[in-house]
């Protein structure tokens, strides 16, 4: 059985897909868990304690330093 580790939070789904795809472009598996009624009430992901990054537990150290390249926030979100 493989153990899963948070290496992530973010108080947006968005900000933990982008942190996703981040990972999953350098080969780590990750996944994104968060509560917000699938989709239908964004504001639950927050409630529920964001949304959280997992990784396999033997990638976790180089998953955390991945997600330290990146800042999240200065990602635009519009696409623009």
């Amino acid at each position: 059985m493989t153990d899963f580790q948070v290496v992530a939070s973010y108080s947006s789904s968005f900000d933990a897909q982008v942190a996703h795809a981040h990972l999953e472009s350098l080969g780590i598996d990750a996944d994104v868990q968060s509560d917000d009624a699938g989709g239908v009430i964004p504001s639950l992901t927050g409630l529920a304690g964001g949304a959280r990054v997992l990784v396999r537990s033997e990638d976790a150290e180089r998953a955390r330093e991945a997600l330290e390249e990146i800042d999240v926030d200065d990602v635009d979100e519009s696409g623009d």
